[in-house]
C-alpha cells in the first residue's frame, strides 16, 4: 500500500510542510507564513479548491506554525487544527521570542482537536498512530503509519542522522535521546522530517543514525 504525500520543501526558515489528498485532505506544518502566498499556489495544485480538511502541527515553533492563518483565510477557515494538548494554550496566546527574531509576528492559533500520546488520526486516506516525542519541544509529536511505514518526524529527527535542537525552551536532551530510541524501534520506510530531504524506502537507517550521533554525546 502506499499513499501520496507531496512536499513543500522548506524555504529560509520554513519547516518542511506536507500535503497529502485523499478522504481527509491535510497539511501538515506550515512554515513561518512568509511564503504563504507561494505555499498556497502549490497546495491549491496538490488539492483542488478550499478542500483541505485538517492542518497538522508537529509542534509548537513559529517556523512550523507561523502561516496557520494564511491556510485558513485561503480555506474559508474549514480545516480544523490539530496539536498537542500541552501546546493548545502557548499557541492561543500566540507568543514566540523566534519569531520576534525573524521579523515575524506569532500568530494566535485556536486549536480545534488537542492530541495525546495514542490518539489516531487519519490523514488523507490512511490511519496514523500519534506519537509524542518530546525533546526538541514540549509538544512534538510524530505521525506514524502502520500500514505504509511512514513517519512524519517534525523536528525530533532528520534524514541522514540529524536531530532536532533541544537547546530553546521546552528542549530536553535526555527526552529527546529517549523519544528517538523510540523511533528507531518502529518499522520506519519512508522519513518526512521538518526540515530537510525526505527518505523514501530507507527510513529507519537514517533513524537509527539519528540515535547513534546523539547517544555519542551521552
Amino acid at each position: 500500500m502506499s499513499m501520496d504525500i507531496f512536499t513543500l520543501p522548506g524555504c529560509d526558515y520554513d519547516s518542511n510542510i506536507y500535503v497529502i489528498p485523499g478522504e481527509y485532505p491535510t497539511v501538515i506544518d506550515t512554515g513561518t507564513g512568509f511564503h504563504s502566498q507561494k505555499i498556497l499556489k502549490e497546495i491549491q495544485k496538490i488539492v483542488k479548491g478550499k478542500k483541505i480538511q485538517q492542518i497538522l502541527l508537529t509542534h509548537e515553533h513559529y517556523d512550523h506554525v507561523g502561516g496557520v492563518q494564511h491556510i485558513l483565510q485561503a480555506t474559508d477557515d474549514l480545516p480544523r487544527v490539530f496539536a498537542h494538548k500541552d501546546v493548545v494554550q502557548k499557541l492561543k496566546e500566540g507568543k514566540s521570542t523566534f519569531a520576534e527574531m525573524l521579523g515575524g509576528v506569532m500568530p494566535c492559533i485556536q486549536v480545534d482537536v488537542a492530541l495525546t500520546e495514542g490518539s489516531q488520526i487519519t490523514i488523507g486516506d490512511d490511519t496514523f498512530d500519534v506519537l509524542l516525542t518530546p525533546g526538541h519541544s514540549i509538544g512534538s509529536l510524530c505521525f506514524y503509519s502502520k500500514n505504509t511505514g511512514v513517519l512524519i518526524s517534525g523536528d525530533t529527527v532528520f534524514s541522514h542522522g540529524g536531530f532536532g535542537r533541544f537547546d530553546f525552551p521546552g528542549g530536553d536532551f535526555n527526552l529527546l535521546v529517549r523519544s528517538i530510541e523510540r523511533l528507531a524501534a518502529l518499522n520506519v520506510r519512508h522519513l518526512y522530517p521538518g526540515h530537510g530531504p525526505i527518505v523514501e524506502e530507507c527510513g529507519k537507517d537514517h533513524v537509527g543514525s539519528s540515535l547513534l550521533n546523539i547517544r555519542s554525546m551521552i
